[in-house]
């Protein structure tokens, strides 16, 4: 992940306690500049904000922990990271159902309806997007079913957030997760938690739950002292507060726009290198991209000569693991660095495509004419 200037430059001159007022005043800057982001109104008091230092795993975790085991729990999943939210909310809760869709298949709103008919569940989980496919999830028409079905809607929008069309408040979302790293450009380390308030206030607590995270604690910390109730890692807050200033002067739809500028342009520049991507028809990450491998060229080659080139790119997951490799559109990337990145990749493939060793053919003397003539 590439930091700005404008980050980095924050991150240096950071000299500041964890416990004075100019902290509390960066968490409450913070806050105020998110709620743009996710689709909060800035007068809306109904939601409240909760960072967590940590990854985006950890405000999964608090709010799994802590909201999710209140009651039965669904898990809508399509890939590893649904797949990874069904694993943690069965440590906390015995009553967590699943309903698994496979990797890259759209999730069917009529099963998420039946599932919902069928049982009363007390909350419906799901990624936004999830990242192991470059998926986007229809998260506001799961979070209308979850209503109407009387149940509340938790997304984990780690990787989308900053990134991916966010509006909370309009869709109804009840929990909402992020991180300070991926699309927000900031140093990883921050989770992000926001949550109705009324949500809060019908969760109970429990002793088994992890005590560090506390969603309760964080929250009511954060309202009452605009705090954290631990050591927080003052640098990466400081990194997420100078990130949000740079999405704020340039606006949230315009932040969003340069990302999804940088995927259609890869896309059109894979099409063109005669390399196929995942496509899912309107629904595709702005992101990541997924591009097949050709068969001549493997991950391990491929990664091992990008990266003596400056340039690096992620194998793909589960069953994708050395079928397909990830290029990513987020962060300070320059004008031309995904440009001048895909010319890399194709030079790549070039020399892999030359060098690659033709198996011996033999051939039977008495047809040896016919398969040389």
């Amino acid at each position: 992940m590439l930091l700005s200037a404008h980050v980095m430059r924050a991150v240096r001159n950071t000299n500041i306690g964890h416990r004075e007022p100019e902290f509390s005043q960066l968490l409450l800057e913070s806050a105020a500049m998110l709620k743009p982001v996710v689709g909060i109104g800035s007068a809306d008091s109904s939601y409240r904000i909760a960072f967590i230092t940590g990854s985006g795993t950890a405000a999964n975790e608090a709010v799994l922990a802590s909201i999710g085991a209140s009651g039965p729990t669904l898990v809508v999943s399509n890939g590893e990271f649904g797949e990874r939210l069904l694993a943690t909310a069965r440590r906390y809760n015995r009553d967590v159902g699943e309903l698994k869709f496979a990797w890259q298949e759209a999730i069917d709103l009529e099963k998420v309806a039946e599932e919902l008919e069928r049982k009363q569940y007390h909350l419906v989980v799901v990624a936004h997007h999830e990242t192991s496919s470059g998926m986007l999830n229809p998260v506001s028409a799961i979070a209308r079913l979850a209503h109407r079905h009387g149940a509340l809607i938790a997304v984990d929008a780690i990787s989308s957030i900053g990134a991916e069309v966010i509006a909370a408040e309009e869709w109804g979302i009840d929990v909402l997760t992020g991180a300070s790293g991926k699309a927000l450009s900031a140093m990883p380390g921050v989770g992000i938690v926001v949550v109705k308030g009324s949500v809060l206030e019908q969760s109970t607590w429990t002793p088994a739950g992890p005590e560090y995270l506390n969603l309760h604690a964080h929250l009511g910390c954060m309202r009452d002292h605009a705090q954290t109730p631990n050591t927080p890692a003052v640098h990466v807050f400081v990194s997420l507060h100078a990130a949000l200033e740079e999405s704020t002067q340039q606006g949230v739809a315009g932040t969003r726009g340069v990302i999804h500028s940088r995927a259609l342009f890869a896309r059109e520049r894979l099409t063109h290198m005669g390399l196929e991507y995942a496509d899912y028809d309107g629904m595709n990450s702005s992101v990541l991209t997924c591009v097949s491998l050709p068969e001549y060229l493997s991950f391990e080659h491929l990664a091992r000569h990008l990266k003596t080139r400056g340039i690096v790119v992620y194998n793909g997951k589960g069953a994708f693991t050395d079928r397909m490799f990830q290029i990513g559109h987020i962060g300070a990337l320059r004008k031309h660095d995904t440009r001048d990145a895909l010319r890399q990749v194709q030079a790549v493939m070039r020399t892999a495509h030359t060098a690659r060793p033709r198996p011996p053919q033999f051939v039977p003397a008495e047809s040896a004419a016919r398969v040389t003539s």
